[in-house]
Parts: C-alpha cells; structure tokens; sequence
C-alpha cells in the first residue's frame, strides 16, 4: 500500500500465509475491517519476511468477485442460497438417514490440500468425525502422489519413523530427485524461506546433486544435474548405488552396524553397469559416477524425493532406493542427514525411544483391487487409498460410498480419469463441498459450504509442525470479520456431530457447547508441549523449545523390524528392481509394447499456482492463464509445429486439446505440462482455463498394485496436429 493511504484507521495484524502448508509469516494491514495490503513478517523467526508470490495473491483472493458469501444449495440445477444452520440441519438429515439405509461406510470424506490447512477442521478433527460414525471412509490428498513413501517406510524401517527435513545447515552435500523444493514448497527440506536456506548453505560450500527430467530451479543451482529420462530413475539410482559399492564410498561401519541385506542389495545392482544405465536413463556414464561420488564422500547430507518420482513408473522401488543412499552412506539419524524432528505440538521425545508400534498398512482393504489401507502420516488417523475413491462410489454393494465430504480438494481437476471422476461425483445421493469459490468439483455438489478465508478464522501452523527447522509454532487470530453467511471447516464437522449425536471424544471440549476453535485446537493436540493459550500469546510465533539437535536412539531403538536393522535390501524391492532390468530398452516415449508415443510427459508444479488454487486470479497469472505444454525447441522443429500453437496431446486414455511452449529446461523426447487445470464443465477456450490432463490418465490400466496409485507422471504421449491455430500472447 503506498505510504499516502496509510492513517490512523490502519491496524497491522501478525499472521501467516496458508496459501500452501509452508505458512510464512505475514504482516496485514487493516483499514475499517478490510484487508488493503500484506508482507512477510520479518519478525517472523523461521520466514524472516519472506513471501512467495501465492501469498502475496491473498488479498485479491479473499475480495474475488467470483467468492461465495453465504452456502449454497443446489435446487432444480440451480445453486441458490442458504441459511448455513438450515444447510446443516439438511444435511446431517441426510447423512443420517444415508447411515440408517447403507450402514456407516457408506459416508466418506476427501481431505484436499486446502483441507490440511485448516487446524480445526482438517484431517485431525476429520479423522474423529469419522471414528465417530463407524466410518472407514477417510480419503486425503497424500494418497494420491506420494503413498510410495508409506511403502518405503514399512519396508525399510518396519514402524513410523519422527524423521524431518534434511539437516541443510550442516550438510556437505545434499540430493533431490523429483522435486524442487525450493519453488514448489515441498516438505523435502526447510521450507520457509528455501531459495535463501538453499543459497546460504551452498556459501557455506554445500554440494548439490539434483536428479529431474526438467532443469527445474534447483537443478539450475546443481553442480551435478542429472537429467534423467522419465521413468527411468529406478535404472539410473541402481548404477549410482553400483558405483558407491564397487569403490567402497558407503559407511561399511554404519552398514554393518545397522543395515540388512546389503549382500542382497549388491547382488541386485550387480547387472546395472554404467553402459546399460546410459542407454536406458539418458545420463552421460561420467555424470552417473560424478553424482554418486559427491553424494557419497561427503562426510554430511542427505537425499530425498519428490512427487515427480512418486508418480512416475517404479515409484516405490525408485523411492526406496534414494533412501537407501542416506542408509549406505550413514546419513540415517545422524548429523548433517536426516534428523529428529522437534515439534512443539507434538510431546517431547524421551531421549531413548521404542518402536511406536504404528505400522503403515492397516487392516482394512478397498473392495477393488484389494488395496490396503494406511495410517495417515500426518494426521494419525487411517485412511483409505484415494486411488480407489471413485471405484468404492461406483461399485454397488456393502459398503458403497454414497455420501461424499469433500474438505478443500478438488477432485474432478486431480483425479485420473476425469469423465469418471465426473461420473462418481454426479452419483452420489449427497455431495457436500467445503470451499471458497464453486470449484470444479462443486458444480456437482448439492450443498456447498462457503468457508471462511484464511485470515478471517483463528489457527495454529498445525501442519508444518514436524516440519519447521526449529521448535516453532504460531497462533493467529481472525483478522477479518467473514461474510455473514460463511462457515469455518472445524464448525462444520462439529454441528454435524451435535446434530447427529455423535461423540468426538475430544478431552476438555462438551460435545453440546458451541463451536470454539482454540479449545479444540488444544483437544485436538493434547500432548502439545505448549498449551494454545500460551502460543497465541507471541503474534509472531515463537521457537517455544530450546532447540538440540538429538542424535541416535532413532537408529536402530525406534526400528520395527525384529533384528532392529533397516532393511536396504527388502526382498520385495529387490523383487521389483529385477523386474525393472528384465525390461526391454524403450528408445523412445513408449513402454514394453507400446512403440508408437514419441514422447514422456512428466508432471511439475508452476510457481504461479498450488495445485488447483490460484488459476483465477489475475495477479498471478499475468504471463498466462492456462497450463503449456513445454516442450524442446528441437523436437519442437523436427514436429514441425510452432511455438505457442494448439494442438492435441494423445495419451493412453484419450486426447485433450493443449498449448505448445518452448523451453530448454526439458530434455529431447520430455514434454511437461502442470495438472489441476481445465475444469471439464468450464466452457471457457483453453487460452483462458488451461488444460485437463488427468483425463489423460486411465483408473484401471498403469496403476501401482500396492498403492492403486495411477501413474501420472512420465506416461506416454503424442503430439497431434490440431487446428494449426496460434495461442494468442499474453
């Protein structure tokens, strides 16, 4: 705001950004009960005044034109509004009489990302809600990119390990494959403020190894990256784990001392030479040996994933076999490498620690493709795969899902198969949505339960709580009234609960008092080492423990595998990775019979946007409103097709119409286009609501067996001539 338009009316209020789950502090001024600007709060420990341009979209948010100001109820086809009281009674009636014809599993709920950020009334008050009705049906956002990493713990740790992000300030070297943190925001490491923690510790002398398909913005920052082909990782990370074998680079006393099956691993590895993972990764042999070799002699670091890997083909074995890097080199629970977290919501951590008994899979399985069900890593509920979601509503029977919550996610722009998706969606007997704005998914919705925005409720950075490089954590209170006619996530699932005489069990909160969300904030953490009460006293947040950073006692004391070792070489990854070398070489786009795609299309975040929150708002979206395909300026000539041309992009489940953009940052025969675009009831061009590629992805073909994971990410595709009409620029 310019300094003219500052007055006396103008009150400036601590916050934090929830955009996404990073949750950076912020400073908001207030003049006569509206927002008119924002910061960073650099009396924020953690940010130090750094924001990201999402966060700094929130005011254009919160005033959209296109915002609900009171829940809505769909009559006739048509949305028309509704008392939010009357609206809960209506709908608790329903569930109610839902519960009494099809039993308790027949209610389910899908917790998006926008859902995670609600400190009352996300996945932890979700995961009660549920309980309380006899529900298995608990679905959120985490099964659908990365459940590899349940598998990956199971296998390697056999319990649930308190692990953060890397310990970056005091590494030597540190190594992302599939992911970009530092613009994507993802929890792979320190996340408030990452381009700067990237960039001091690099000045610190830092290595960086990057492994991606794109030259994202971390791998512009490597001193190695290696640009791997989609879907190849599995062999590439083989040949590197061969290489720290055959010149003795790995901690042989930490292997010895707390690893299994590292004959196995070895004997696995044996036959991925470096010729052979050239030709099938793409990654010139010298930069293989140059990748492994500054990961593994340094003294410190660590390596982690991302959803681009999680997605991809041969995920959970690709996965597990970044990890065994941290294992091999004896960076597991030690300094410099993956170290304790030391949360402030959660309880102090005894300095010598058991198993917890909490094994990922559980005993539940879907009733399609016999799926098994997880114990939610960041909410300690269990949860249902949402990869089966669609199936479990469309399947008659026991136990079909016939009413649908859906808490701040999206499902009809993420879920594969969007004509499907569609489908399941449209045949629910109730379908309750919880947004700000008639999302995709809404427009089948028969109730839609305006939320409050962000600034407009009290919260806690849940969340990030495991997360956050120190003890910190941060209250902040609403700073806005809402409209009138808004609900918050929290309030929600607790009228419901009153109306349905349900029993929540949350200590210190009567089950018929009103809704008051700082008390079941504490509820809902009641081994917080630091009572609400107590947190909303600092506006800024506060680094509330003194922070030490504990080393041993998670390895191998925490180890759930009898012999208290981590498995590095599981029999059932070492299953999976032959099965990766006795496939055949695909020189191009295809996989084993499918030789006529010429290219891999790989999956990456925009800065502009998260995930499907930000694609109608202007200031972020000046450059363009939609989602490009990038492409090689050399495939792009030998295609004969121009830059910012329409085309079709052919995939294993159909065409969608896309725009074509030139970039270097993706290898010949790589192509990359963002999902979370292109509502399918939009009847807007492309040029003005992107792209839908998730029809792209078929539900009951390419999936993972363990995790009915669809492969969303380096899938096959065509180019197709479409109109030979150019995008108009923007």
């Amino acid at each position: 705001m310019a300094s003219s338009d500052m007055n006396k009316n103008t009150q400036t209020h601590k916050t934090f950004c929830r955009f996404c789950h990073a949750f950076c502090g912020m400073e908001v001024d207030v003049v006569d009960g509206k927002i008119v600007d924002l910061r960073g709060d650099k009396d924020n420990a953690i940010s130090k005044g750094y924001t990201c341009i999402k966060g700094r979209a929130e005011v254009e948010r919160i005033y959209h034109n296109d915002r609900l100001t009171s829940c809505q109820k769909r009559t006739d086809a048509t949305l028309k509004p509704i008392d939010k009281s009357a609206a809960l009674d209506e709908i608790s009636s329903k569930l109610k009489a839902i519960i009494d014809k099809h039993g308790p599993n027949s209610v389910a709920v899908y917790t998006g990302c926008a859902g995670h950020r609600a400190s009352a009334g996300g996945p932890w008050m979700v995961g009660n809600w549920l309980k309380s009705i006899g529900s298995r049906g608990n679905y959120t956002s985490y099964t659908i990119d990365s459940p590899a990493l349940s598998v990956v713990i199971e296998r390697m740790y056999g319990d649930v390990l308190p692990f953060t992000a890397p310990d970056l300030q005091n590494s030597e070297v540190a190594m992302f494959v599939g992911t970009s943190p530092t613009s994507s925001h993802q929890l792979t490491m320190e996340q408030s403020n990452p381009s700067t923690r990237m960039k001091d510790a690099q000045k610190s002398g830092m290595k960086l190894v990057v492994i991606d398909p794109r030259r994202s913005a971390v791998a512009k920052r490597a001193d190695v990256h290696l640009q791997v082909k989609p879907g190849e990782d599995a062999s590439l990370l083989a040949a590197m784990i061969k290489v720290i074998i055959s010149n003795n680079w790995y901690d042989e006393e930490y292997v010895e001392a707390y690893c299994s099956g590292f004959e196995d691993l070895k004997a696995a590895v044996e036959p991925f030479t470096l010729e052979y993972a050239e030709r099938r990764s793409q990654v010139p042999k010298e930069l293989i040996v140059e990748g492994a070799r500054i990961f593994a002699t340094a003294k410190t670091g660590a390596a982690q994933t991302g959803t681009g890997l999680h997605m991809a083909a041969h995920q959970n074995v690709a996965t597990q076999l970044v990890y065994t890097f941290n294992a091999l080199c004896g960076r597991i629970d030690r300094e410099g490498g993956l170290v304790r977290a030391q949360g402030v919501l959660t309880p102090a951590l005894p300095d010598k620690m058991q198993p917890l008994g909490m094994h990922i899979f559980t005993n539940e399985v879907a009733r399609v493709r016999n799926i098994r069900g997880i114990n939610g890593l960041f909410a300690g509920h269990e949860e249902m795969p949402t990869s089966t979601l669609v199936d479990e509503i469309l399947k008659p029977g026991e136990g079909q899902i016939k009413a649908l919550i859906v808490n701040g996610g999206n499902p009809a722009l993420v879920f594969s198969d969007t004509e499907r998706t569609v489908e399941a969606l449209k045949s629910l007997d109730l379908l309750v949505c919880l947004e700000l704005f008639e999302s995709a998914t809404a427009k089948y919705a028969d109730y839609i339960m305006t939320v409050k925005h962000p600034f407009e409720r009290s919260d806690i950075a849940h969340l990030m709580d495991p997360f956050y490089p120190e003890p910190f954590m941060q209250f902040s209170h609403s700073l806005v009234e809402p409209p009138e006619g808004c609900i918050e996530e929290g309030e929600f699932f607790w009228e419901t609960a009153k109306r349905l005489d349900l029993d929540l069990g949350l200590p210190g909160v009567a089950g018929d008092s009103d809704y008051q969300p700082m008390k079941l904030m504490q509820a809902l953490n009641p081994h917080s080492q630091v009572p609400i009460e107590e947190i909303a006293k600092h506006p800024s947040g506060k680094v509330f423990v003194e922070k030490k950073t504990v080393i041993g006692s998670i390895i191998p004391d925490m180890i759930g595998h009898a012999d208290k070792r981590i498995a590095i070489g599981h029999p059932d990854a070492m299953k999976e990775l032959a099965a990766v070398y006795a496939e055949p070489i695909q020189p191009a786009g295809g996989y084993e019979g499918e030789s006529d795609y010429r290219f891999r299309a790989i999956t990456y975040r925009m800065p502009e946007v998260y995930c499907t929150t930000g694609q109608n708002l202007p200031k972020l979206l000046g450059k363009r409103p939609y989602n490009p395909i990038l492409i090689h300026p050399k495939d792009l000539e030998e295609l004969g097709f121009a830059n910012n041309e329409r085309v079709m992009l052919e995939g294993r489940n159909g065409r969608v119409e896309a725009i074509l953009e030139i970039s270097d940052d993706v290898g010949r025969g790589t192509v990359a286009i963002a999902f979370g675009w292109g509502d399918p009831a939009d009847n807007r061009d492309i040029e003005e609501k992107g792209s839908n590629i998730q029809a792209l992805i078929p539900f009951d073909k390419y999936y993972d067996p363990i995790t009915g994971l669809a492969q969303q990410s380096a899938y096959p595709v065509n180019i197709v001539k479409h109109k030979g009409v150019i995008a108009s620029a923007h």
